[in-house]
């Protein structure tokens, strides 16, 4: 007998002293206040006990809802929960009530779970799972139908009916009980059902009283495009909406709503508390889920006299808030001390009157050139804004919201380093100033990209202002000079143009010079030797004809190529219509001994009904092309003689000419795009860095074309991109 009594004490004391271990999977974020109220009341309930400890992991499914997310929480989870035990497992709401489902066998071991927040419950999933033994939970109930009777029992003329509901996986259990109740209605009302909208698309839609209209707010936290809202924005929605607005739950109650047949998240979280508590005592073993079917009906008498509505009569048992107080009731004790020392009160009242007229009198003064500081802020185009010491933004103005991309409810008051974690603006500019603040030799601009995908360019000052002895805070001005940049750019690049232009204009006029002298001789030379021919009688006329004819091919072949050169190096005076197949050709032809003799092969292949017309400066993109061809040559001496191969292709893309210009060279090997046509930038030992630079100039300054370098295996292409015209083009 002692045997077995010594072993029930020990049992009992394990199961019941030992410490028991919760963990509680939130679907949602701290700070999301339905979970975070559901939460405090469990808590509440479960820590009057000493021997509990609850763990609570905050999953974040409003923001965040993806499968990746979803694998990387469970390896996250797996990893953390390995090596911990557990007596129950609290999921709050559908996501983590889902993701403890699917993953139990990774993460937990034998423990129960208990669930709350769910409106459907289908016993076939939790059969698919193998978890009949385990699940314990209490089940909402949003009293849809018995709300939308009240709603037509308070309004009696109602002839339309909102129902707001979003998209979120609670909304979907909501939905269908939401279709049954409108078809029940069978058209009695018009009822709008919204899923798909954004928050301000409510706000704007709701700004306008309508007569014997209503909503019936059921929930909305996420908008169609998946963007997440905060209580506190829904709130500020519901607070603008013009017409009459009923909730089933208790979130909203007293936050700009009339009422209605309300489920009480405080409630709630109770009834969880102490259903865990049974289970952990081992009173409830085995599955156990209920239904929660508690309500009370609550009333705003605000909202009820301001559309001058009234509650039904059979409703007898209800709550109402924010009643008038009849003012005697509400200063009764007051009233009866005046009747003591009204002689002295008399005298205070009249005081106080006199001081609060002139309080009133500075006031509406403040008042009004705050309105005027705040105007007069807003009507200056640059971003401006200040903080305090401990960077605490004071104020700022329309412009500055919209740099950041922050509403200004929410930047005032907040810090940029809180801003940048949901802010991508905000986060660039606060990285840029607290560099710029330590090191005030670095340039001062900054580069965003606003709505439209620009860069803008921003010149920062900085000035401290202060209040008596220390320093209060910091005024930061943004002064736009993207517009002056963008000029002085411009006109760096033509003066560069400019300069190069004149040099070939230069040396053009030196060749023509050199042109002519040699012209001269060449006529001479051709002139004698057919003089020497027709003038000499000998009898080796015959091979004396063939010399002379060599002579003559030769300097005609001297004369042609000078014209050419003549024409090549002198730059165009304006923009023409040409065939870059001919120029390109042309070019080719001043060059083709060079590369005969370094044993180069060139290649030029037109893909079939290719429109190689184009618009711009022919000298010039000649000048370009064989820049890239000179690189080319270099490259391809680094070759042995037999493989030295160098192909420009043409062919046409979505009304543009491409032209690849490829050899099988060695190659540029780690230069990125951008640098290899910066100025003065080459990979030659002995380059000037100006030939690719100049080329880039000319075809997408000059002829509003594009250059890009292409990476093949192997080889180096050249892609110039431009811009076709019809074969006629009109004068």
């Amino acid at each position: 007998m002692k045997i077995i009594l010594t072993f029930l004490i020990i049992f009992f004391t394990n199961v019941y002293a030992k410490d028991k271990n919760i963990l509680i999977l939130n679907s949602y974020h701290k700070g999301f206040e339905v979970s975070d109220i559901i939460i405090e009341n469990i808590q509440k309930v479960l820590y009057s006990k000493d021997n509990i400890n609850i763990n609570i992991l905050y999953m974040d499914s409003k923001e965040i809802r993806s499968r990746d997310y979803i694998k990387e929480l469970s390896d996250l989870y797996s990893i953390q929960l390995k090596n911990r035990s557990y007596d129950l497992i609290i999921t709050i709401d559908k996501f983590a009530y889902l993701f403890a489902l699917k993953n139990y066998h990774i993460l937990f071991h034998n423990e129960p779970i208990l669930f709350s927040g769910l409106e459907q419950y289908s016993k076939e999933l939790v059969q698919i799972y193998g978890m009949e033994d385990k699940i314990n939970g209490i089940l909402e109930k949003f009293f849809i139908k018995d709300n939308i009777d009240l709603i037509r029992k308070t309004m009696p003329k109602l002839k339309k009916l909102y129902i707001i509901n979003d998209r979120s996986l609670n909304a979907d259990d909501t939905s269908p009980i939401i279709t049954k109740a409108i078809i029940n209605l069978k058209n009695e009302i018009k009822v709008e059902y919204l899923r798909d909208d954004t928050l301000q698309e409510l706000v704007d839609y709701f700004s306008i009283y309508r007569e014997n209209e209503a909503i019936f707010f059921v929930r909305f936290s996420n908008d169609k495009n998946g963007k997440f809202y905060n209580n506190k924005e829904v709130e500020s929605a519901i607070r603008s909406f013009k017409l009459p607005i009923f909730v089933s739950d208790s979130l909203f109650v007293n936050k700009g709503v009339v009422g209605g047949k309300i489920l009480s998240f405080d409630n709630m979280g109770l009834k969880v508390g102490y259903k865990a508590l049974r289970i952990l005592k081992r009173k409830q073993i085995g599955a156990d889920v209920v239904l929660n079917k508690e309500f009370e009906y609550i009333f705003d008498q605000k909202k009820l006299s301001e559309y001058n509505l009234s509650i039904p009569n059979e409703i007898r048992d209800f709550k109402i808030i924010n009643s008038a107080i009849g003012f005697f009731d509400k200063y009764r004790s007051l009233i009866n001390s005046i009747f003591l020392i009204s002689p002295i009160l008399i005298v205070v009242i009249f005081g106080l009157l006199n001081a609060l007229n002139e309080k009133q009198v500075s006031s509406r003064k403040l008042k009004q050139r705050v309105e005027f500081d705040k105007v007069l802020l807003n009507a200056i185009d640059s971003p401006i804004f200040w903080q305090n010491k401990e960077g605490i933004i004071l104020d700022a103005n329309a412009k500055f919201c919209e740099l950041v991309g922050v509403p200004y409810n929410i930047l005032k008051a907040n810090t940029l380093d809180n801003l940048s974690f949901d802010y991508i603006k905000a986060k660039k500019i606060n990285a840029y100033i607290k560099t710029y603040v330590k090191d005030e030799k670095k340039d001062k601009k900054i580069y965003l990209k606003n709505i439209y995908g620009n860069k803008k360019i921003y010149a920062i000052s900085q000035t401290a202002y202060e209040s008596s002895s220390y320093v209060s805070g910091m005024v930061t001005v943004f002064t736009d000079i993207t517009k002056d940049k963008r000029i002085e750019e411009e006109r760096i690049k033509h003066t560069q143009y400019m300069i190069q232009q004149s040099k070939l204009a230069e040396i053009g006029e030196v060749f023509s010079s050199i042109a002519h002298q040699w012209k001269s001789p060449l006529v001479e030379i051709t002139a004698l030797a057919q003089d020497m021919f027709y003038s000499h009688d000998t009898n080796e006329k015959e091979e004396d004809s063939y010399h002379i004819n060599n002579i003559m091919i030769q300097a005609k072949y001297m004369t042609d190529t000078i014209n050419d050169f003549q024409d090549f190096i002198m730059p165009s005076k304006e923009k023409t219509y040409f065939n870059a197949y001919d120029t390109i050709k042309s070019m080719l032809n001043i060059v083709k001994h060079n590369m005969k003799y370094n044993y180069i092969n060139i290649n030029l292949d037109i893909k079939e009904n290719t429109n190689l017309l184009v618009y711009g400066y022919e000298n010039e993109f000649m000048q370009a092309i064989l820049n890239i061809v000179n690189n080319s040559k270099d490259a391809l001496l680094n070759n042995p003689e037999k493989d030295r191969n160098l192909s420009i292709l043409f062919k046409n893309k979505n009304d543009k000419l491409l032209i690849d210009i490829i050899d099988n060279g060695p190659g540029i090997i780690n230069i990125n795009e951008a640098k290899i046509f910066a100025q003065y930038f080459s990979t030659k030992e002995k380059g000037h860095g100006i030939g690719l630079y100049m080329t880039k100039l000319i075809i997408e300054d000059k002829m509003s074309g594009k250059i890009r370098l292409k990476k093949l295996d192997k080889k180096t292409c050249f892609r110039i991109k431009l811009k076709v015209y019809n074969e006629i083009v009109s004068s």
